[in-house]
């Protein structure tokens, strides 16, 4: 009898403890920056590292020494489509990326000190073609789907975490962009140094929310290339703009919001950061919301306007440098360049080298996107004295203040507003 009571003693107290247990499992689980974003099982590949068998691609007439490290993280990632979850850590070495990896909802990809990311341009395969793209965000069974995503609907909860030194080589193919996300939510890219790009972006950003990219570095783009492609590019799916191309978009202008950039490197480049091109619906124009720019240093620019502002609302830019801006045939380059922001906060930044600091005037699309109306930047009190903040430093003009040019392709009568001499 003793023994029976004992038994049913200890077997409550087991059913006591395990929701505790299993309580702290979840939590541990979950994805955080100190466990790096980590979720589901954990798997780790060398670049030598074979494709799954379930995938069967090693018996692809596909595969071969060119195409084997994109075959090997396709096949984890689609087994992470499966499963709902996963993280792909990838050991120190040199991986070619000769396609597209598709990205699906909750994975994380961490990348060791030493990984080093090469765009592979030929796979020495016909049928299949070396892609422009390394990384997109979206599920590997929706790749050959039309008009899938719209608003955010799209993947969600991707992290991209380098430790240490941790590299990605466009290698300066025409086109080619590192990551491109469209309709994502919860995003991070940390800790990870891309270079060496021609005629596009490091990263496209379309109708994307609560993203962070921090602790990067962006170089290099070829001699030559269209120079107004921004490092991190803010666009919105716009079939009107051409701006993205991707058939699995609705194209429903969606813009990007609550987007954080900070404690990144530019150099090198035509542009770091910006927009070139903005979308409306009838009257209204479509704004980036949520814009946080933040302790950024940009130099050795060859192109007018690092920073290009257009259609961002309750924003800020501060605590940002940047310095040497040289575009060939020009002197009037201006480093902080803004059209139809409102309320936009710009504070704290030192701009040197350049033409002029920072400049607002009335943008019009030009080309695809021009039958949109005028977008108009709108300032606050608040913006105002904010602008007194920023520093300038041999500016070659001699204007140490912002201009604000109200009115459509009317530069004269300009409001100005003093900045602090460095």
């Amino acid at each position: 009898m003793q023994q029976k009571i004992g038994r049913k003693i200890l077997l409550a107290a087991l059913l006591l403890v395990l929701p505790l247990a299993a309580g702290k499992a979840a939590n541990a689980a979950a994805p955080t920056p100190e466990n790096d974003y980590k979720q589901g099982k954990v798997y780790k590949i060398s670049p030598k590292t074979k494709p799954l068998k379930a995938s069967k691609y090693k018996k692809s007439s596909l595969y071969n020494a060119k195409t084997r490290n994109y075959f090997t993280i396709r096949s984890y990632m689609e087994k992470f489509q499966k499963a709902g979850k996963g993280t792909l850590v990838l050991k120190k070495g040199t991986y070619t990326i000769t396609n597209t990896i598709l990205v699906p909802s909750n994975v994380t990809i961490i990348f060791e000190d030493g990984v080093k990311i090469i765009k592979g341009k030929k796979t020495n395969k016909k049928r299949m073609p070396a892609s422009i793209t390394v990384f997109q965000l979206l599920r590997p069974s929706k790749a050959k789907k039309s008009r899938v995503y719209g608003r955010y609907q799209g993947e969600k909860n991707i992290h991209f975490v380098g430790k240490g030194n941790v590299s990605l080589n466009l290698k300066y193919m025409k086109y080619a962009i590192g990551i491109v996300m469209g309709h994502n939510s919860n995003v991070t890219v940390d800790n990870i140094s891309f270079s060496n790009m021609n005629g596009a972006h490091f990263i496209e950003m379309d109708a994307s929310q609560n993203v962070r990219v921090s602790n990067c570095s962006f170089k290099n783009v070829k001699k030559g290339s269209d120079m107004v492609k921004e490092a991190i590019n803010l666009d919105t799916p716009d079939k009107t703009t051409q701006g993205f191309n991707n058939a699995w978009s609705k194209m429903d202008k969606t813009p990007n919001r609550n987007v954080t950039i900070e404690n990144c490197r530019f150099s090198n480049l035509g542009r770091a950061i910006g927009t070139h091109k903005y979308s409306a619906k009838g009257k209204q124009q479509m704004y980036h919301t949520g814009v946080i720019i933040r302790n950024n240093q940009i130099s050795n620019m060859k192109w007018d306007s690092p920073l290009r502002i257009i259609n961002w609302k309750d924003s800020i830019v501060e605590n940002n440098t940047i310095q040497a801006i040289k575009q060939p045939g020009k002197d009037d380059t201006r480093g902080i360049l803004v059209s139809g922001a409102v309320n936009v906060a710009i504070r704290n930044n030192e701009i040197s080298g350049a033409g002029r600091a920072i400049q607002y005037i009335a943008w019009k699309n030009s080309g695809p996107g021009s039958q949109y109306p005028v977008t108009y930047n709108s300032l606050t009190q608040s913006n105002r004295d904010d602008l007194a903040t920023n520093i300038g430093r041999d500016l070659s003009l001699g204007e140490y203040y912002v201009r604000i040019c109200p009115v459509y392709n009317v530069f004269t009568n300009a409001e100005t507003i003093d900045i602090v001499r460095g």
